[in-house]
């Protein structure tokens, strides 16, 4: 019933451990079992890195910027003659090739003479540093710069190469600034490249815009040449057939005849004429309209605009107002009132007279522009006439005169673009400027001590979490109570902690472990010891073990002194107890108690002597050593007699516990086991293999025998915390145990 339940509880515990990804005591108890490996590994390892840091030459980073910017003003006028620098975003990546390029390097290298530096010469010896850009170096094959390089010499190419390692050029985030670097063993040198190629980078830029502006001017001279000859040819052309055809010209530009000029004015007089009549006709006509159905003439617009009516309608709104304020106070005879009537009416006959008078003279407007109009038309049907003759001969100068201009335009663009490139070319704006130019590092730039040292230091950490995961791997014992359970799906009764001889000493006297748990009851040990007494005892409530066998896989893993321990126990509990030493080949217990010479078990099973002669009383103990050497103690274990001998000891005591021997080396162990009612198998900890153990416990399992396991041996200075035996291994209890 306990067996089920176990395993019950196991299970749900194996359950609720899967739910979890990681078991972080687990863990915890991993770096507290290994810490000491890990952090030595960590050590030696930042240990090293600090000699390859004094061994490595440190390398020093300078670094300079350079702004690119096209010309905001065209100067001269000149922007469709000459290249201007194009900041597109792939144009300005292209700067970084340049600055790479091997004519700009060419001009530093010999520029600054660096093919007798010791760092950048041919003759240059590798260091550690030199040798391990080598190994990840991408830069080009010697033999592939030679070739592009064209007639360069070998120690200047080889410069150059170790230049280019050393220079860096980026492009800072999108903008139009890039920034070059070089690194060297000297900071000082460093400062003086990096300057160097900026001011090579800004000078090229120059000589590229100082050359496109010397192509261009020698271009335009050379089409000059044949232009002026061109125009040359045409104005003789127009000269020719003016002269041919008697043709006067009316100006200097030699473009119109005077025929052709009068003409020309006489259309422009004649439409201005024409239109001018029109709008008096139109007048005109208003006028007779409104005559003609009796309307209102002083409405006519130029009526309307006429200033003296304007005038006199001003005066009439004055004497108006002065009538109405007279008659109010007089009557109509009074002096007064007649005179402004009078006065009225003069003003409206002077109105009256000044529209007939307007009226009057858009009709002469009218005429005398239709006059004009006709004149203009009689003179220009004349001059037509006139003119209408050579027609022919004036298509083909005006011809000759149009091809002639196109020809003097086309020339005197051309010369106004060879002024200004030959002005460019003494004078162009920078489309580049070093802005920051490089100042002395105060620091290397490699190595970085700080983060090499942190690296090395992640590195080790991590070798020596490796290295004590292979350790534990390594490690073929049982760890914990725990991984017993896990691996084997037994449970496990107790752990039993190693006893120093410091811990075993009590009054001045070292007692054996069995011993120590009569002599400290309230012991850590023997707490451990009635644990193992109760697990064996819930095994099967319903009917509870009597008869205890206790095993294990090889020799030395303290099962002799767990079933002296037991038996001790259950004495100092009040029963009776007997203690059999079944282990015929090496009677560990036989010997512990001096009774190897006596007779025992093989004599009373092979009838030598009475049980009463074979049990050896120790106070209120009794114990059964092995007795004499038998030669086939698998047959007298599994005798009829011992069967007899265990159902006879069974009703004369309360606990009976049987040392065997090993599982591993002999078969005794499996014998023994069908006369017990329950098994305690005892694993050492750190010690007994994890596959040897499983296959041994499968046994007694598989007989339903197992009460469980004991791990005995457990060192607790080392031994790691694992789920619900962590108690054991901790501080935490101290407090209720009495060493």
């Amino acid at each position: 019933m306990h067996g089920q339940i176990s395993k019950a509880l196991m299970q749900v515990s194996a359950d609720g451990g899967d739910s979890d990804a990681i078991d972080l005591r687990q863990l915890q108890d991993f770096f507290w079992r290994r810490w000491k490996v890990i952090v030595a590994t960590a050590i030696v390892a930042m240990a090293l890195a600090f000699l390859a840091l004094l061994i490595v030459t440190p390398r020093f980073t300078a670094t300079a910027q350079i702004l690119l910017e096209p010309r905001k003003e065209k100067i001269f006028g000149a922007e469709q003659i000459l290249p201007e620098l194009n900041l597109e975003t792939s144009n300005v990546d292209s700067q970084v090739s340049v600055i790479q390029s091997i004519n700009l390097l060419r001009r530093v290298v010999e520029k600054e003479k660096l093919m007798q530096d010791k760092e950048f010469g041919q003759s240059q010896k590798l260091g550690l540093f030199g040798f391990l850009t080598g190994l990840f170096s991408s830069s080009e094959p010697a033999g592939k710069v030679e070739s592009q390089a064209g007639e360069i010499p070998p120690d200047v190419l080889a410069s150059i190469k170790r230049l280019r390692e050393a220079l860096d050029v980026q492009r800072v985030n999108r903008t139009f600034v890039l920034s070059v670097s070089i690194t060297s063993e000297d900071p000082a040198k460093a400062v003086r490249l990096t300057n160097a190629v900026a001011d090579a980078f800004v000078v090229d830029r120059l000589d590229a815009r100082y050359d496109a502006a010397k192509r261009a001017s020698s271009w335009l001279a050379e089409r000059m040449e044949s232009l002026r000859e061109t125009l040359r040819q045409s104005e003789e052309a127009v000269a020719d057939f003016r002269k041919e055809h008697n043709l006067v010209a009316t100006n200097a530009d030699a473009k119109v005849t005077i025929s052709e000029q009068q003409l020309s004015e006489l259309s422009g007089k004649l439409i201005a004429a024409r239109a001018e009549t029109a709008e008096k006709r139109a007048k005109y006509e208003q006028v007779a309209q409104v005559m003609q159905k009796g309307g209102n003439l002083q409405a006519i617009p130029d009526v309307v605009r006429s200033t003296v009516i304007a005038e006199l309608r001003k005066q009439q709104a004055e004497v108006a107002r002065k009538e109405a304020d007279l008659i109010a106070r007089y009557d109509v005879q009074h002096p007064s009132l007649i005179n402004t009537r009078a006065e009225k009416r003069d003003i409206e006959r002077s109105i009256a007279a000044e529209v007939q008078r307007i009226l009057v003279n858009l009709k002469n407007d009218f005429d005398v522009a239709k006059s004009r109009e006709d004149s203009l038309d009689v003179s220009l049907k004349q001059i037509t006439g006139e003119t209408g003759i050579d027609g022919g001969v004036g298509v083909r100068l005006r011809e000759l005169e149009r091809i002639n201009a196109a020809n003097k335009t086309l020339f005197e663009n051309f010369l106004s673009r060879a002024k200004i490139t030959q002005e460019q070319s003494t004078f162009e704006e920078n489309e580049a400027r070093v802005i920051s130019p490089a100042t002395k590092p105060n620091a290397p730039s490699f190595p970085k001590k700080g983060l090499v040292l942190a690296l090395a230091g992640i590195v080790g950490l991590l070798i020596g979490i490796g290295g004590a995961v292979a350790l534990d791997m390594l490690n073929s014992g049982f760890l914990s109570s725990r991984e017993i359970e896990e691996k084997l799906g037994a449970p496990v009764l107790a752990s039993l902690p190693l006893l120093s001889t410091k811990d075993r000493e009590v009054d001045g006297k070292v007692l054996e472990p069995a011993r120590y748990v009569v002599a400290k009851p309230l012991s850590r040990y023997a707490e451990s010891i009635r644990n193992i007494r109760v697990g064996i005892q819930m095994a099967d409530v319903d009917s509870p073990a009597k008869v205890i066998l206790v095993t294990s896989s090889f020799p030395s893993e303290g099962k002799s002194t767990l079933a002296q321990s037991l038996a001790w126990s259950a004495v100092k509990a009040g029963m009776r107890v007997m203690v059999i030493d079944g282990d015929l080949r090496h009677p560990s217990i036989s010997k512990h108690f001096g009774a190897e010479a006596k007779p025992g078990l093989v004599d009373f099973l092979t009838n030598a002597v009475p049980l009463e002669q074979a049990v050896i009383r120790l106070d209120e103990l009794a114990v059964l050593p092995a007795g004499s050497k038998s030669q086939n103690p698998p047959d007298l274990l599994g005798s009829e007699r011992m069967r007899q001998l265990i159902e006879k000891l069974r009703d004369l005591f309360d606990y009976i516990v049987i040392d065997s021997p090993p599982v591993g080396p002999v078969i005794d162990a499996k014998v023994l086991a069908s006369l017990a009612d329950k098994v305690v198998f005892s694993v050492r900890w750190r010690a007994t293999p994890r596959e040897t153990v499983a296959e041994h416990v499968q046994y007694f399992i598989q007989q339903h025998k197992l009460a469980g396991a004991a791990l005995s041996l457990v060192d607790e200075t080392q031994a790691p915390r694992y789920g619900a035996y962590s108690q054991y291994y901790g501080h935490y209890y101290k407090k209720y145990y009495q060493n």
